[in-house]
């Protein structure tokens, strides 16, 4: 597989401290060159003609809050320009429903408020199966979910989620699931809902997902890595 060395790509996360997640290991693992970018904590955005892809990630904040915070104004602006300007885009849970929202669609809670935490199958729908060509268990961690946007392809759903994955064109993707979260970022959410108020996990629910972690390991790589590859255009 050849690099292309001028390529740079931008990952966009919404809190510090945990770039140890399978993103950032394959960008370093096939010397792809990278910024970050933190707009939760008041960093601004760059200029999106400077990269040649842009991956938004998950977090705490919803699609929704544009009126309260000035960041999510400033992302749904960015992922605007990325759109306009043609940039391949992989947005993940939080990422994907911003994408949804730029795109008209709603970003909403499931009924009576249930939320998706931990390790569940996703699979394919009859027009994903290149996208994800088996059914894989990833990790999740969502209360909201988006519809479609009009003209995108459905390719992956789950049982409480329906909307698990979709694409615009073969650059521009969304997920509600996790596939970046590996054993040493999940750790970093542990310990992070542990100092929460509200919504702690228990003991036992940790542990679980420290087991499904470790039994997925390899098959979520695998597909990462894949999809990673193709969205990059690296095996050009």
């Amino acid at each position: 597989m050849s690099t292309n060395k001028q390529s740079r790509f931008l990952l966009v996360k919404h809190s510090l401290g945990w770039n140890v997640d399978r993103c950032f290991l394959w960008m370093e693992k096939n010397d792809v060159a990278y910024d970050w970018c933190y707009p939760a904590s008041a960093q601004s955005f760059p200029n999106v003609e400077d990269y040649s892809g842009v991956i938004i990630f998950g977090g705490a904040g919803s699609a929704n809050d544009s009126e309260e915070s000035q960041w999510v104004r400033d992302e749904l602006v960015f992922i605007e320009s990325c759109l306009k300007h043609g940039t391949p885009f992989f947005g993940i849970c939080l990422g994907a429903q911003m994408l949804a929202r730029v795109l008209g669609s709603s970003v909403s809670a499931q009924q009576q408020n249930q939320k998706q935490i931990g390790f569940h199958e996703v699979r394919p729908t009859a027009n994903g199966t290149e996208f994800m060509p088996e059914p894989l268990k990833f990790m999740h961690w969502n209360g909201e979910g988006f519809d479609l946007p009009s003209d995108s392809v459905h390719l992956a759903y789950s049982e409480l989620f329906p909307n698990q994955a979709f694409k615009m064109d073969d650059r521009t993707f969304g997920v509600q699931f996790h596939p970046e979260v590996n054993l040493d970022a999940l750790r970093i959410w542990h310990e992070r809902n542990k100092a929460n108020l509200t919504g702690v996990l228990d003991d036992q629910t940790r542990a679980q997902h420290v087991a499904d972690a470790i039994a997925c390991e390899e098959s979520v790589t695998a597909w990462l890595d894949q999809f990673l590859i193709s969205w990059t255009n690296l095996s050009n």
